[in-house]
């Protein structure tokens, strides 16, 4: 059976990259991203205080709010985190 050397040339030129990207490639997930970020990023309260301020005086300038509005606002508003 004859093989041609193109055919041969073009399987070492896609396979032998894709096999060891495979071989190296870990993916990490995103909790793993989050807490080595956070490990690297302090928090800083006072920081977290004054954008609070900011997006809460920017959301409500109104002071005709109903109490689902407000809850609405408040979850945007209140920077934790969210399960």
């Amino acid at each position: 059976m004859k093989i041609s050397k193109m055919m041969i040339h073009y399987t070492l030129m896609f396979t032998v990259p894709t096999a060891v990207a495979f071989y190296y490639y870990n993916p990490q997930s995103d909790d793993d991203i989050r807490k080595a970020v956070e490990a690297k990023v302090k928090p800083d309260a006072e920081r977290r205080r004054k954008n609070h301020s900011k997006f809460a005086e920017l959301l409500l300038q109104r002071g005709d709010v109903s109490q689902e509005t407000q809850k609405q606002l408040d979850d945007v508003t209140s920077f934790t985190k969210r399960d």
